[in-house]
């Protein structure tokens, strides 16, 4: 941490602060033999923080069957730990709440605090942790740094707040300003406090990069946090937008699981505004905001592609020329469908598309019957034509959003994008109808009658679990195989 800002916290007298009664819980918290009775009557002596306690362990988050009336009847029903942890939670909470933030929106604070603890708890619940109220108490607390640098850094942190149109922006904002973030700066309160290194640590890291190996702990918070943005963004849809776009780096949550989520949460606010005289709402229709959000993520890549297009137009006669050149480089000659080494490019993106957004990918492989003979018997010019025509029959019927390659010799593939295996047997049905409707016009007094065997092969994530994109496209072929050896001119599904 930047020595100066350091030197602030330190010196600084009006800082958050815990009541007595937190400390006491936070040195138990420490020791792996806490005495039960010991802890409720610390607990008992502050009726307000014992109230809470009792209230939260009635809440439908902890199923109870019977009503608790007492900090006893908590340890007894949820555990000393945890029991602790909720006391914890609401002693940080009121120290939070009762601070006053002359140049931050107090309500958005809190709502985002609050938001971030209940998520914390749910997504642990789903992520199958045994321990959820603890992730309650980091989601609350994971922005407490920002109260800290509202009392060091008053009149500029004020700047940046109301300066950032969202919470990563604020955090940019804060390391561009003070070369460090609330999120060091909550770690160092929490560690001054003498929290459990558990908190700290998770609150340090709670703003990090994430990916697919960030551990499962640091996961819950940082999500929880991105999660609590559609509570407090004042464009909830981009915020969804960014949250979809992390998710897809970790692949954590589908999008049922991402809507089941958002539920549960609005499901517990009612409970969680009695207890701390709130009025949080979800201000928004789950399913509109995933749609909206898909949309302007659709919509950002259009633009793109729009500004590399305008780009490529301005440039020089040079870059035009190869660009030309690459986009020929992607091409088979002589049909000027994808080749193969393009395809299989398709078929790698294709597929890290359809598990990222649990869709389905079909793979249909196409060889043409008899082939050998059309060329010893008419000749290789012949046979050409013939590929030429089969591919454009190949590119007319699969229609828009497909990718047609050839894959060597007379065998032919499609990429399917979006498309199930009934939709892409009704593509190989249109494909076979076509052929036998017209033969091929190899030269002015020759028609081929050609017919073709078709295997397809369908990824739907969650249900058909091909490992890879390669693991696909040799499914799809040996089932092309198989239609060869049943008669050839069909169409066969692949089946595990």
């Amino acid at each position: 941490m930047d020595p100066v800002i350091l030197e602030k916290l330190e010196n600084c007298q009006s800082l958050p602060s815990l009541p007595a009664v937190a400390y006491q819980v936070i040195e138990h918290a420490k020791c792996n033999d806490s005495d039960s009775a010991l802890i409720a009557s610390i607990l008992e002596k502050d009726p307000a923080l014992a109230a809470k306690v009792v209230a939260l362990s009635n809440s439908a988050a902890n199923m109870g069957a019977m009503t608790i009336n007492s900090v006893k009847d908590a340890i007894t029903r949820i555990g000393l730990d945890m029991t602790m942890t909720l006391a914890l939670s609401f002693s940080f909470a009121k120290a939070m709440y009762d601070k006053q933030i002359n140049t931050m929106d107090h309500q958005l604070f809190w709502r985002r605090a609050l938001v971030s603890g209940v998520l914390g708890r749910v997504l642990a619940s789903k992520m199958g942790q045994v321990k959820p109220e603890r992730f309650f108490l980091a989601g609350l607390i994971q922005d407490i740094g920002m109260l800290a640098f509202n009392e060091i850094e008053a009149e500029r942190y004020g700047v940046l707040f109301h300066s950032a149109k969202e919470h990563s922006e604020l955090v940019k904002f804060e390391q561009k300003e003070f070369s460090t973030d609330h999120a060091k700066l909550g770690a160092w309160l929490l560690a001054n406090w003498g929290m459990p290194d558990f908190y700290v640590n998770l609150v340090r890291n709670s703003h990090n990069a994430i990916n697919k190996d960030t551990h499962i702990d640091e996961q819950i918070v940082i999500f929880s946090g991105d999660f609590a943005e559609l509570w407090v963004h004042k464009e909830p849809s981009l915020a969804m937008g960014h949250l979809i776009k992390k998710n897809n780096k970790c692949r954590l949550f589908s999008t049922k699981e991402i809507s089941a989520i958002v539920d549960e949460v609005s499901s517990q606010l009612p409970v969680l505004n009695e207890i701390f005289a709130t009025d949080v709402k979800t201000p928004f229709s789950i399913s509109r905001l995933i749609e909206d959000a898909k949309q302007i993520l659709v919509d950002r890549n259009m633009k793109l592609i729009g500004d590399l297009d305008k780009a490529r137009k301005d440039a020089s006669e040079t870059k035009a020329s190869e660009e030309q050149l690459k986009e020929q480089l992607k091409k088979d000659i002589l049909t000027n469908v994808f080749n193969r080494a393009y395809i299989e490019i398709i078929s790698d993106r294709a597929f890290r598309h359809s598990s990222d957004n649990s869709c389905p990918l079909s793979v249909m492989f196409l060889d043409i019957d008899h082939f050998k003979q059309v060329n010893d018997r008419y000749g290789h010019q012949s046979g050409d034509i013939a590929l030429k025509q089969f591919a454009k029959t190949l590119v007319k019927a699969s229609g828009k959003g497909c990718y047609v390659g050839r894959y060597g010799g007379e065998e032919f593939v499609i990429i399917m994008p979006g498309m199930a295996a009934d939709r892409a047997m009704a593509i190989a049905t249109k494909i076979r109808n076509i052929l036998r409707k017209n033969p091929l016009q190899v030269s002015q007094s020759v028609k081929l009658p050609i017919s073709a065997s078709i295997g397809i092969a369908t990824f739907t994530p969650g249900q058909h679990e091909f490992s890879s994109a390669e693991h696909l496209m040799d499914a799809a072929d040996k089932t092309m195989y198989q239609a060869k050896k049943s008669g050839r001119d069909r169409a066969l599904i692949f089946k595990a």
